[in-house]
């Protein structure tokens, strides 16, 4: 049996979205391998995740050291061309002693250091080029990640598109959801809490909206969540909902009138667009990144200020009532679609 190594970013008992769920499917896609996950955390650990054996090495100055013997030690117990590293971690790559066989682009490392004004540039420009050269087959998840990406061959790559985990839960999903005010309409966003994400943009939304008519509900945790909770303490129509897990996001989901995701850059998808067209919701999202090849057409799109979003949610609203967004999913983001896709890919590999 062929043997896959995943290379990640986070403890998957602490992380419950992200690249970690990405990871999850895309084992699921390999079912005749034996599976390793292996990523940096606060301890050593062990740990089975599905069928995945996971591995967490300390982050600590030996850690790319620990990884180097790690995958030595895998791979004496099978011979190399039994072995495919899948990696989505710039760096384990880059001080990876062993060619990376896939390596997974959510965003250009130069291009998303180049948005937080890294004062690094160079170094992250050399890491990604040379991450991609020593690199067999090179995966974006959108058209935009690679578009914004270091990586200017015309061969040697593959885009596939994420889909959702929720696609195995969605239907335990409550109809009725006690968390929403029922005569107001309920507009639900599911960001992590950080610049990126234009929150700000919410809470200026909700200002200009009709605190007796809307009602804004943002589920995320993140590094600025205690600063925006205290820029909207005052509003009355918005609430921050802290972390979320999926069981209740799933409700949220499936009660809310409509799903908004604003954002500024660090989009190599949107997530939460097609989560919230599973759930045959409208979605209106920022006019940047990878969100206008996501969406299901430009009409639900907006500039990034304020009263564009509030016209567009009238707008959207007014004239939705009847669209299947779930036929949009299922024809481009299902787990049949997306689980194919990742077949080929795997099977691809001689």
């Amino acid at each position: 049996m062929k043997t896959i190594i995943y290379l990640g970013f986070n403890n998957p008992n602490k992380h419950k979205r992200g690249v970690e769920n990405v990871i999850k499917f895309q084992s699921e896609s390999a079912k005749n391998y034996y599976k390793y996950y292996i990523f940096f955390d606060d301890t050593e650990s062990k740990f089975k995740w599905g069928s995945i054996k996971c591995i967490g090495i300390k982050n600590n100055n030996l850690r790319f050291l620990k990884l180097n013997k790690l995958i030595r030690e895998i791979i004496k117990k099978n011979a190399r061309k039994n072995i495919v590293i899948h990696s989505h971690n710039y760096l384990m790559s880059f001080f990876l002693l062993y060619k990376t066989d896939i390596f997974t682009v959510h965003d250009g490392l130069y291009y998303y250091k180049k948005n937080i004004n890294s004062n690094k540039l160079l170094l992250f420009r050399i890491i990604e080029k040379i991450v991609y050269y020593r690199s067999n087959i090179i995966h974006f998840i959108s058209n935009f990640a690679k578009e914004q990406s270091l990586f200017n061959n015309d061969s040697g790559f593959v885009i596939i598109n994420n889909t959702t985990p929720f696609e195995e839960i969605y239907t335990k999903a409550k109809d009725k959801f006690d968390e929403f005010d029922n005569t107001k309409i309920n507009i639900f966003a599911v960001r992590s809490i950080e610049e990126r994400a234009r929150i700000d943009l919410l809470i200026e939304t909700a200002k200009l909206l009709n605190k007796n008519k809307y009602y804004i509900y943002i589920a995320g945790k993140g590094p600025l969540l205690k600063h925006f909770k205290s820029k909207a303490k005052n509003i009355k129509n918005i609430t921050f909902l802290g972390y979320v897990d999926d069981d209740d996001l799933i409700n949220y989901y499936n009660n809310c009138d409509l799903v908004i995701m604003p954002a500024e850059y660090g989009e190599g998808f949107g997530l939460p667009i097609i989560e919230g067209y599973l759930f045959n919701k409208p979605v209106i999202a920022s006019n940047k990144c990878a969100i206008p090849e996501v969406i299901i057409d430009k009409n639900f799109l907006f500039e990034n200020n304020a009263t564009n979003i509030k016209t567009k949610i009238k707008e959207v609203l007014k004239n939705s009532y009847n669209k299947k967004f779930i036929n949009f999913y299922e024809t481009n983001y299902s787990y049949r679609i997306i689980s194919q896709q990742y077949k080929e890919l795997y099977n691809s590999l001689k």
